[in-house]
């Protein structure tokens, strides 16, 4: 009897500790990144520049964002509520409140806008998100990628080059 209830302990403790990944991808019909809308603006007054991708990951311990105490800024597009790697982010057991995909996905999008010079936003925004529990309630990672077509807005002084 006490062998099959240490066996059951181990048991439980091995499901408990094997982890689980989940995978979305999402493709938002019309949408660009940071806030700017596509319908106002008309075709002569923005250029589309190249295709581009970004990644980001956070990695997490005990709730609390890697490395932890770090206070170190992530990066944020424009008009974007920041906070993903804020001090409040990197705080065990409630830096998961902080923190995010939503954070991870705007880390990914500053990314891919930032290998295009001249870019302000993404059209055609394809983004496929990773989150990975290798030990529940433990350690986890949030990976996002983003996608789009770099594109920039036209200016009053001239063209974009």
């Amino acid at each position: 009897m006490k062998r099959q209830l240490t066996l059951a302990a181990v048991g439980l403790a091995v499901i408990g500790l094997a982890g689980c990944t989940s995978i979305n991808k999402s493709y938002p019909i019309n949408r660009v990144s940071s806030g700017v809308e596509i319908m106002p603006l008309n075709r002569n007054e923005y250029k589309v520049i190249g295709d581009t991708q970004g990644e980001a990951c956070a990695k997490y311990l005990l709730g609390g964002k890697l490395p932890w105490f770090s206070g170190v800024p992530t990066k944020t597009v424009s008009g974007a509520t920041g906070g993903g790697g804020s001090f409040m982010a990197s705080l065990p057991l409630i830096g998961g409140f902080f923190g995010g995909q939503e954070k991870v996905i705007q880390e990914a999008t500053y990314e891919a806008l930032d290998k295009v010079p001249g870019a302000d936003a993404l059209l055609s925004v394809r983004t496929r998100t990773q989150k990975k529990y290798s030990i529940p309630l433990v350690y986890r990672e949030e990976c996002a990628t983003v996608q789009g077509k770099a594109f920039g807005i036209k200016t009053d002084a001239g063209t974009i080059d």
